[in-house]
């Protein structure tokens, strides 16, 4: 009995395993823009579970807040696990002089790993609040952007 409660909690990703996601790992890692917004604003990126470095130089600072915050998540809110981190720094403006958040301090960013058409994604949210976010649908979020997988994509 004991065991089937564990392999069941593995399963929902309550207890690490397979079910649980964490697209962003300590090795840093190089990410092509998928959605307009990514490739209007962003570009290409490079991140890690402490940073994420944008096109021009400019980073923002990462510390982890929650490795596995459970909510809804993902561009239908139907991913149950996302990575929470808090954020520090300032990039200023981007491509074609767009900034991450418009005129407001990034103060948390999400990341999950999303599937949609049979192609994987990287999941980014963007919030601005005091508090850590729980889901996609927190009003503080303030910008969502969305980057392949894989480089070569």
């Amino acid at each position: 009995m004991r065991r089937s409660i564990l392999t069941l909690l593995m399963a929902m990703g309550i207890l690490g395993g397979p079910a649980s996601s964490q697209p962003l790992l300590e090795e840093s890692e190089a990410f092509n823009p998928y959605s307009e917004t990514a490739m209007a604003i962003t570009g290409p990126v490079i991140l890690s579970t402490n940073r994420m470095v944008f096109e021009t130089g400019r980073f923002l600072d990462l510390e982890v807040h929650d490795p596995r915050a459970a909510g809804s998540w993902g561009a239908s809110g139907d991913v149950p696990v996302a990575q929470v981190f808090r954020v520090s720094g300032d990039v200023g403006t981007l491509r074609r002089g767009n900034t991450l958040c418009g005129d407001q301090p990034i103060t948390y960013m999400a990341a999950w790993d999303e599937e949609g058409s049979g192609f994987n994604y990287l999941g980014i949210a963007m919030f601005t609040g005091i508090g850590a976010p729980t889901s996609i649908a927190d009003q503080t979020m303030c910008a969502t952007y969305f980057f392949s997988m894989n480089v070569g994509d």
